[in-house]
């Protein structure tokens, strides 16, 4: 064991009370979740930002201390990477994610991701008679939802469809034209905070991800989605919020379980209104298949299919579903909402 100074600590240990200066042992468990302190091989231009807990963005550069915790990613926009059988310092890995998330790289998408930074595994943090895992710094799994709340779900057809956007839109519309306390919650994805912040400075009282259940990511955790989607939720109730939104990370099809989620009879009866961000019209279409096949209605669209009339006359004109860049404009969801006694009349 060793003593070593941190440079930074990515936000996938944000839940760990964990100071700059820390006790080092060489092996690492290799297990999702584990602690692991790395240094940086190599700066990058492109993709080489760090979440820090606090949630600021730090360019990493060469030669920095980072730590962050060991697991998994499936990204169609981003990286794919596994953890090794074997971890050890000396060993040399990649940061996954912007959170610090760490594994083995084996493939990334060119377009945004010129190479993953690779870094040399020094070790696991030692802390109270153990090596740090995140899943001794979360909430626990429940087994039953106990709200009674309006649960407004926000799905894509992929990455990068504006999920997070309309989340962010609909919270501060809710709360600031509406005056209602609005809680949020991201439920599958990879592990960082900039989702949840952008939903708390939005004006979300209360904002929880799978990460405060101590998933790394939902990716190969399916077993897990749905009690950590129960954790979540309850927890959210306990602040009392008119209404809760939350967000579906990823695809509704690939890798990290929403499936599991839209198969949950339990989940699905809480859901009281759905959006769907789509990036075009045949995206728009499988969603509505897909969606229609687990018993639940597109309820409104947006997303670039939305971004002029060309998407949203079509779907309100051949499917029937209200649509609208939210960006730009609430109005249009606000009164459906309403009507639909998601939310209450001024």
């Amino acid at each position: 064991m060793e003593k070593i100074k941190i440079d930074k600590i990515g936000s996938v240990l944000k839940n760990v009370n964990i100071t700059n200066d820390v006790s080092l042992i060489s092996n690492v468990k290799p297990m999702e979740g584990e602690s692991v302190v790395v240094k940086v091989l190599a700066a990058h231009k492109k993709y080489g930002e760090l979440e820090l807990v606090d949630g600021r963005m730090y360019k990493m550069r060469e030669g920095d201390i980072v730590a962050g915790a060991l697991g998994e990613r499936k990204a169609l926009e981003g990286i794919v990477g596994v953890i090794p059988k074997i971890v050890s310092a000396g060993d040399r890995l990649n940061i996954l994610n912007l959170g610090a998330v760490v594994g083995q790289a084996v493939s990334w998408n060119k377009e945004y991701v010129s190479a993953p930074v690779q870094v040399e595994v020094l070790g696991s943090i030692y802390l109270s008679g153990r090596t740090v895992n995140i899943h001794n710094y979360s909430l626990k799994n429940g087994t039953k939802l106990q709200i009674c709340i309006p649960l407004i779900i926000i799905l894509g057809t992929s990455m990068g469809v504006g999920k997070t956007t309309a989340a962010a839109e609909l919270i501060h519309a809710l709360s600031k034209k509406k005056g209602l306390k609005v809680a949020a919650a991201k439920l599958t994805g990879v592990a960082t905070q900039r989702d949840m912040l952008a939903m708390k400075d939005a004006g979300a009282i209360a904002a929880l991800t799978f990460h405060d259940v101590g998933l790394t990511s939902t990716l190969n955790h399916h077993g897990s989605v749905v009690p950590a989607t129960k954790t979540i939720l309850n927890t959210l109730a306990k602040r009392s919020p008119d209404v809760i939104v939350v967000e579906l990370g990823d695809g509704i099809v690939g890798w990290y379980g929403v499936d599991k989620l839209l198969n949950d009879p339990e989940f699905l009866k809480t859901v009281s209104f759905t959006l769907v961000c789509a990036q075009d019209l045949t995206g728009a279409y499988g969603a509505i298949n897909i969606l229609e096949k687990k018993g639940l209605r597109a309820d409104f669209f947006s997303g670039p299919v939305t971004n002029n009339t060309a998407g949203t006359d079509y779907l309100e004109s051949k499917f029937g579903i209200p649509s609208q860049d939210l960006r730009e404009d609430k109005t249009k969801l606000l009164a459906i909402l309403t009507q639909k006694g998601v939310v209450k009349n001024d």
